[in-house]
């Protein structure tokens, strides 16, 4: 008699789901994670520049300078750029007229820096130069004290003058007198009632020997005025030798 041995049918569906199963995993952290990850790092980067470009137009506004111009020889120029703004600022060029000079200065917050000389060229009577810094935000500020005037070989400007800027966060009111010395004082400015922003007052003037110009802020208290701490505040008008037409007064109210 003769046995036949049948051998049963293994069932693979089994095997050929673990398979799959495994097949997947791989995939899922050969490409699928790793692209997460990349994507994750992309948004990353892109809210860090936005928030670069937030700080930078912030410092941007906070940017605040105060540019005059003064003869520094017969046919030169100096360029006095003060920085009033809560911010530093680097100066990348100096425009005289349509031509402009590279630097790169640093001028950190309640700090001034000259720039120059400059010699002008090619000028003739009655020319007149202007002048405009730009910094390395983009900004652009133009001279207040205005343009000079070649006349007769030299310089000359439309104004000499003294403006005095009170800083004034908490209100108040203010009187303002020029002094020349002890010998006579002259009042250029009074609050009509208290103010809220900032006070400027300037005036005109006169350029002459001897005459030692300074600058008294007085705050109300009461019924008495008192002089601001630093005040009287000494103002050399030294145009034209060595110094700027128009002199920039700042004291904190």
């Amino acid at each position: 008699m003769r046995t036949t041995n049948i051998m049963p049918i293994k069932d693979r569906r089994g095997v050929s789901t673990i398979m799959g199963t495994l097949i997947f995993v791989g995939i899922l952290f050969t490409s699928v994670i790793p692209m997460m990850l990349v994507m994750n790092q992309a948004d990353t980067i892109y809210v860090k520049k936005v928030k670069e470009v937030e700080v930078k137009d912030d410092e941007r506004v906070e940017e605040d300078l105060v540019v005059y111009i003064y003869p520094g020889g017969d046919t030169e120029i100096k360029v006095r750029v003060k920085n009033q703004g809560t911010v530093s600022v680097t100066i990348v060029r100096v425009w005289i007229n349509n031509e402009y000079n590279s630097t790169s200065e640093l001028i950190p917050t309640g700090t001034q820096k000259d720039f120059g000389p400059f010699n002008v060229t090619d000028l003739e009577e009655g020319d007149t130069v202007e002048v405009k810094v730009v910094t390395e935000r983009g900004n652009v500020f133009y001279s207040i004290s205005g343009n000079l005037y070649f006349y007769e070989g030299g310089w000359s400007t439309t104004s000499v003058g003294i403006c005095v800027i009170i800083h004034n966060p908490k209100g108040g009111e203010y009187q303002v007198y020029l002094l020349n010395g002890t010998i006579w004082s002259d009042k250029i400015y009074e609050s009509k009632d208290k103010e809220w922003e900032d006070v400027i007052a300037s005036t005109p003037v006169s350029v002459y020997p001897n005459l030692d110009y300074m600058v008294d802020v007085k705050k109300r208290k009461g019924v008495n005025w008192k002089s601001l701490p630093g005040s009287p505040i000494p103002t050399p008008i030294e145009y034209p030798v060595n110094g700027p037409p128009f002199i920039m007064v700042w004291i904190d109210g």
